[in-house]
């Protein structure tokens, strides 16, 4: 027993010897430290602000036009895609292809398909397709990152026509209504490409077999991918989940003629990129309105102005051990088509952050960025606690005016963008941690489905609580 009472005074004087200088102890107080906890509440102001373009790498295509009755905003999306082809892909030996009069193989029929579970608006409303062959000698890098404001026309050669033309419905009216309605059947686009297209790839497929080693050598020398442009249609809005090229052709097996297919898709090994353009913005980004807007896709986020400066004003050597921001949605004053869905996911993200925040592909880190979630029962979104946001912002403004000897009224003039966050439409992606026995995000992107709604903010101010927490 005194042997175990000895050991403990040992550890005692050790863990108070050492509180002066390790910072492993912080936020652990004895029972001589008392913590004193404070509340204020502050106003700041929201405004909406258009995103003029954003990332564009998405393993989604999106292609068609849609009109917002509420808003009169157009939304028009179209594409383009690389194709994708397993290593040292080759055909069936040469001598049991079956060839054409001239000796040399042919294909029977070749065609893109592209599949898509869903879609925005009418089902029947017609849309219009051209479908153009990208440049072998341009093009897009795949380590490069590319935006919805991309101009897709650039990716062609010269003088290009296209490949092929479709007017099609989002329900296939072509099939009988057995096929459209099979549980087997999954929606698609079909576009017949011309035969003499793809005798040309088979060809080259039996002749240089090294193009088809690898999707990079693939698309510079053989099948460089396409830009799938809308040429007129409103009211239906596409989200393509994965086209595939088949190049149909026969071959001698066991005595008999069967047909083969060379088939490459479109999968995240190579890029698909869709653009984005929205019209008719201007009115609601300049309006003086209660409220500011959240619109997807490449659209209008809500900018949030915090009164940082205001919240640390005599409480400098104070922690803010909770703040928090609730953002409550305004409902459509008018009834509008259902193809107008709200936003799922928002992501709040430190402005001058926003950019690379897509761009490395990052995933909130609960201190410069946060995402939260829809409450249907309150109707509003809710960041619980963004007290480590505005001490990051604080602290980096302390430290820069002393280093570089700048009053707050020049670190503000420097910095405008300091206290400011963005807040918009994302689409999460988590998956189960079982080591820590809890969800983490695997992915946060701009969010490219069809959501708008509107924000209590604009000319109204909103207000935060703050709660901060005194040691002494």
């Amino acid at each position: 027993m005194n042997f175990r009472h000895n050991v403990l005074i040992l550890m005692a004087a050790v863990a108070l010897a050492s509180c002066d200088d390790d910072t492993a102890s912080l936020g652990i107080y004895s029972e001589s430290d008392a913590i004193t906890s404070t509340s204020a509440s502050f106003q700041f102001t929201s405004r909406s602000v258009q995103l003029d373009s954003i990332v564009a790498n998405n393993n989604t295509c999106f292609f068609g036009q849609l009109l917002d009755p509420e808003t009169a905003t157009e939304i028009k999306a179209e594409f383009m895609a690389q194709f994708h082809t397993f290593e040292d892909y080759h055909l069936p030996d040469e001598s049991l292809l079956i060839k054409g009069a001239n000796g040399e193989v042919i294909a029977d029929s070749c065609e893109i398909r592209y599949y898509f579970s869903s879609f925005y608006g009418d089902a029947i409303n017609p849309l219009k397709m051209y479908v153009y062959e990208l440049d072998t000698a341009n093009i897009a890098a795949e380590n490069a990152v590319y935006y919805t404001d991309i101009d897709l026309g650039s990716y062609l050669p010269s003088g290009a026509t296209p490949i092929a033309k479709k007017v099609f419905t989002a329900d296939d009216y072509t099939l009988t209504d057995d096929v459209r309605n099979s549980t087997s059947h999954t929606a698609n686009v079909r576009l017949p490409l011309p035969t003499e297209w793809g005798t040309n790839i088979l060809r080259k497929m039996v002749s240089n077999p090294e193009y088809f080693s690898t999707s990079w050598q693939m698309m510079r020398h053989a099948l460089p991918g396409f830009y799938f442009q809308l040429r007129s249609g409103t009211g239906t809005m596409l989200k393509l989940d994965v086209g595939v090229v088949n190049i149909f052709f026969s071959y001698q097996e066991n005595d008999s003629i069967v047909t083969g297919v060379a088939r490459f898709a479109s999968t995240p090994e190579v890029i698909q990129c869709t653009k984005i353009e929205n019209k008719n913005f201007t009115g609601l980004i300049n309006a003086n309105d209660t409220f500011t807007y959240l619109k997807s896709p490449a659209g209008i986020a809500t900018e949030l102005t915090f009164p940082i400066d205001s919240i640390y004003t005599q409480h400098s050597n104070d922690s803010v051990s909770l703040a928090r921001v609730i953002l409550s949605r305004i409902n459509k004053i008018i009834s509008t088509t259902d193809h107008i869905s709200l936003p799922s996911s928002l992501l709040m993200v430190r402005k001058s952050h926003y950019s690379d925040f897509f761009r490395n592909r990052e995933v909130a880190d609960g201190e410069t960025s946060f995402t939260t979630n829809l409450d249907a029962t309150y109707n509003s979104y809710t960041f619980s606690n963004i007290a480590r946001l505005l001490a990051y912002s604080f602290n980096e403004k302390r430290r820069i005016m002393t280093e570089r000897g700048l009053t707050s009224a020049q670190y503000n003039a420097a910095y405008p963008d300091w206290n400011k966050v963005l807040v918009m439409p994302v689409s999460i992606t988590t998956t189960y941690n079982s080591s820590i026995k809890a969800t983490e995000q695997v992915s946060v992107s701009h969010d490219f489905s069809v959501t708008s709604t509107r924000i209590i903010g604009g000319s109204t101010p909103l207000s935060m609580q703050v709660i901060y927490s005194t040691y002494q």
